[in-house]
């Protein structure tokens, strides 16, 4: 039997490189060697145990939940027509595993789906097993390593296309990190009039033009909501999306920002319950939208947009890949994507 490295994340803060059987190829699937796995904030959550994630890491966790891959096409069954041997493809991991025809698959929910696909456990590892669905192919000029990071930004362009972006818009984003950034390049694509951006840290920053922002704020700043609702003249945004999560009060500011009757993206994920205030919601007639994660609307997936995207240069989200480290170095690598002092945007693993 051949053996392949895989990740278990053991209990809180402790992830490790355990040897696991490589995957076969069977006739309806494909074995692909992976290039590069991006380290997720939600992976970050699981690792770092606290609050609300804590009944969900379930430790032993192998694979560690990693779900951000891509790679290059090293086996094909037989029935396999959509890719062929030697392709460079980033994989939708909902889609992927997705059924294809049952009520939510028909309408791009992908991870609702009824009937979901089971090709084992992949997560950080060096072969993913996986069927022909949601297998892209790449652009030429994005590398195969960077390609890691089209999941969390369609995670981003879902949730802003489904809230619905007719163009002319001001957007405040809050938040720079993938998911804030990805927005920001999104709702510019999308034809945003005016994009604002709330950002922590330097190397975030340092990266806002690249994504079509008009104007930062730094949320150091303890006026920060102030000069967010001077940028729009006052009368608040009439989107406002939230990619912090955590412990931030990003949701409460988001809030205060929005316009009335307008609408509130939200794609953070929060440590504890997070007390909101109703009235004020209501009496805006504020619109919030949840938005877990990326699928299909008007018959185009966010994937193949955010290829398109990538490869024109509209919303370079290859530029969001600032560190590389090998795949055995995966503790290491969990510390240095939690520590933002470090120029961190996106850690990328390479087996």
């Amino acid at each position: 039997m051949e053996m392949m490295r895989q990740a278990t994340l053991v209990g809180p803060r402790d992830v490790r490189i355990d040897q696991a059987p490589k995957p076969e190829v069977d006739d309806d699937s494909v074995i692909i060697r992976i290039e590069g796995l991006g380290i997720c904030g939600s992976n970050l959550h699981l690792w770092l145990a606290e609050g609300s994630a804590v009944p969900l890491a379930m430790f032993p966790m192998p694979g560690a939940l990693g779900h951000e891959h891509s790679g290059v096409i090293d086996e094909v069954g037989k029935n396999v027509t959509k890719v062929k041997l030697g392709d460079r493809v980033t994989i939708d991991p909902f889609e992927n595993q997705a059924c294809g025809a049952c009520a939510y698959c028909n309408v791009g929910y992908f991870h609702h789906c009824s009937n979901p696909l089971n090709f084992g456990i992949g997560g950080y590892a060096d072969y993913l097993k996986a069927s022909e669905n949601g297998l892209y192919i790449l652009p030429d000029n994005v590398e195969t390593r960077s390609a890691a990071v089209v999941e969390p930004m369609a995670c981003s362009v879902a949730g802003i296309r489904r809230a619905g972006l007719p163009g002319g818009e001001t957007v405040v984003v809050l938040g720079a990190g993938v998911l804030g950034l990805s927005a920001a390049g999104a709702a510019k694509a999308l034809g945003a009039g005016k994009v604002i951006l709330l950002a922590k840290h330097d190397s975030q920053a340092a990266m806002a033009e690249r994504f079509g922002v008009d104007v930062v704020v730094r949320s150091s700043e303890e006026d920060a909501v102030a000069q967010i609702m001077a940028a729009t003249d006052g009368l608040g945004a009439d989107m406002v999306i939230e990619t912090v999560g955590g412990s931030a009060p990003t949701l409460d500011q988001a809030m205060d920002i929005v316009r009335p009757a307008a609408k509130i993206v939200v794609l953070g994920l929060w440590d504890n319950l997070y007390p909101f205030d109703s009235w004020k919601a209501i009496l805006k007639d504020v619109t919030l939208h949840f938005s877990l994660t990326h699928g299909m609307k008007d018959k185009r997936t966010d994937y193949a947009l955010c290829l398109e995207w990538m490869s024109n240069g509209m919303v370079p989200a290859q530029d969001l890949c600032t560190h590389y480290r090998p795949l055995d170095d995966i503790q290491a690598a969990f510390e240095l994507a939690a520590d933002k002092t470090q120029g961190v945007v996106k850690v990328v693993l390479e087996p």
